[in-house]
């Protein structure tokens, strides 16, 4: 068994119950708290944030003392998806297997629930348990690659696509960005949190390949996949998707390909469980 899956298997419940312990503790509305906690503590997959503990533990650092600096790259993704889901958006109707946040606490808190995780993924952050210097340099990436720059650019090629010429760049540039952008982010995080020399240009590649072939297969399983797996209906068929444009069997190459390039860059970092973690995205069913 692929070790990445065997990692999340042993650590998403904990990473569960350690979100939903330091949302419990915070003092807000209690409609809010709900909220967040009704998005946040899932069953979905968690791969962002465990994928940075995963790589804590190759770098032999004790990954069980980073859950805060997890659940701050868990609260962004999870914004991400919660704006992602409302009508002005994907306009879909479950996420995780049960109706996505708009559905049940109305579109006006959904957005103020975004705002509220993604806020909260900086405060966070400050007080994680590493020195200052180190945490300000994590802050200043975070912004980075869940911003305007990073993966809410990404987010803006895909709402206004109908304002642009479509073709393959177009998709590769918003999907490196949308998706790739938080790929890359937790390996970033556990290379500096563990203070080691990584080649940040190869660090960056991958995320970029890896981004694009779970974009591919996030489509492939949108539209083929079971519901009672993937836990959510296809998305708009008016917005252009890998799939659209290439069709299945082109998606199925691509898909191997973008993997067989992020292989081959971990394996020029000789990082064994970046492999782990690539084969299991290209195998995954949900």
């Amino acid at each position: 068994m692929n070790n990445f899956k065997n990692f999340i298997e042993e650590n998403k419940d904990q990473l569960n119950s350690f979100a939903k312990e330091y949302v419990e503790k915070l003092d807000m509305p209690d409609i809010l708290k709900e909220s967040i906690t009704y998005s946040l503590v899932n069953d979905g997959k968690k791969i962002r944030p465990l994928s940075f503990l995963y790589l804590l533990k190759y770098y032999e650092v004790d990954y069980t003392n980073y859950f805060d600096i997890a659940l701050a790259i868990e609260l962004v993704h999870t914004y991400s998806l919660v704006h992602d889901d409302l009508p002005e958006m994907d306009n879909d109707d479950y996420r995780w297997g049960k109706l996505t946040n708009h559905k049940v606490f109305g579109q006006d808190l959904a957005v103020l629930t975004g705002d509220a995780m993604l806020t909260l993924a900086f405060e966070v952050l400050s007080e994680s348990n590493v020195k200052s210097d180190l945490k300000v340099r994590l802050i200043k990436q975070f912004a980075n690659y869940s911003g305007a720059m990073g993966m809410i650019a990404g987010q803006v090629y895909d709402v206004k696509q109908k304002n642009y010429n479509v073709d393959a760049d177009y998709l590769r540039k918003m999907h490196s960005l949308k998706t790739g952008r938080l790929i890359e982010l937790p390996m970033d995080f556990a290379c500096l949190v563990a203070d080691k020399n990584c080649d940040y240009e190869d660090v960056k590649e991958f995320g970029k390949q890896l981004g694009i072939a779970y974009q591919i297969k996030d489509d492939i399983l949108d539209y083929y996949g079971d519901f009672e797996k993937i836990g959510k209906l296809p998305s708009d068929e008016d917005m252009i998707t890998y799939l659209s444009f290439y069709g299945i069997e082109e998606c199925e190459e691509l898909l191997q390909k973008h993997t067989e390039n992020a292989i081959n860059i971990a394996n020029k970092l000789n990082n064994g469980l970046l492999v782990d973690f690539a084969n299991y995205l290209l195998k995954r069913d949900k």
